[in-house]
């Protein structure tokens, strides 16, 4: 049986010690990420689908662990992450994709840091749940005197309710949706940073920050193909997952090696 070779498009990246300063890139690049990604895929389709498949069973097995489950799953995702970040740089120096470039996160000498990264994104998540907890009571609050101060007129009574809930709806959804944007580009890169370039784990999330935030149109883009490729992956039975979470953490190992080049 042949070897699984590299994409063509994807040039062997050597180990840094540190990540150089990121890249400016054009809009068109969120696309290209996801061309790349698919590259990745096609090159060891069948290895990279039983990666997906163990790393769900052990999602979910996690989850199975009342409390502790959720947060050893946040903690771990981003050690698997490395690991597929390894395995992506295997394929790009024409080596074998294998079932436990998985675990290869365990053992690279970078799982303190990897582990690091997912205490700091459980950290941030649990402040953002706060901040929407405390605006959904605040609103919560707001409505209550609305209902105080529309009670003599009845007719006005459902509209107001109405208007403040849907106001109190529409800014709890932006606090959030913004909040987790900026955790996500805080974390794109940082585990590729981390195992792909020897950062540490603060220093590579500041690092995928900045790049995040100076490629927003390139960003932009990648996102608004995600939620196209997110929908048909979930129709047909959700199987569809099994080749775009592959495509996902390729083109993030693109995304790495063409703003960090």
């Amino acid at each position: 049986m042949a070897t699984p070779q590299a994409p063509q498009s994807i040039p062997m990246m050597p180990m840094a010690s540190t990540a150089p300063e990121s890249r400016k890139l054009t809009a068109g690049y969120g696309a290209s990420w996801w061309g790349e990604g698919w590259r990745i895929f096609a090159a060891a389709p069948g290895t990279w689908i039983g990666i997906i498949l163990i790393l769900f069973v052990l999602m979910f097995l996690m989850l199975l662990v009342p409390f502790i489950g959720g947060i050893a799953q946040t903690l771990l995702m981003p050690v698997f992450a490395g690991g597929v970040m390894l395995g992506c740089q295997a394929l790009a120096r024409g080596e074998p994709l294998r079932i436990g470039h998985l675990f290869d996160g365990f053992g690279s000498g970078r799982f303190g840091a990897l582990v690091i990264l997912g205490l700091v994104i459980l950290a941030a998540s649990i402040v953002l749940g706060l901040i929407v907890v405390a605006i959904i009571f605040a609103t919560i609050g707001i409505a209550g005197l609305s209902t105080l101060a529309a009670f003599s007129d009845p007719t006005q009574l459902n509209m107001d309710m109405l208007m403040t809930s849907g106001l109190a709806f529409l800014l709890t959804f932006l606090v959030g949706f913004v909040g987790a944007s900026l955790i996500a580009m805080a974390y794109w890169f940082a585990p590729a940073l981390v195992v792909l370039n020897g950062e540490e784990p603060i220093a590579a999330m500041r690092k995928s920050f900045r790049a995040s935030w100076r490629n927003l149109g390139a960003v932009f883009v990648y996102g608004l193909l995600y939620i196209g490729l997110a929908i048909l992956a979930t129709l047909p039975f959700g199987l569809g997952w099994l080749v775009l979470a592959p495509m996902i953490a390729g083109s993030c190992y693109a995304g790495w090696r063409t703003v960090f080049s």
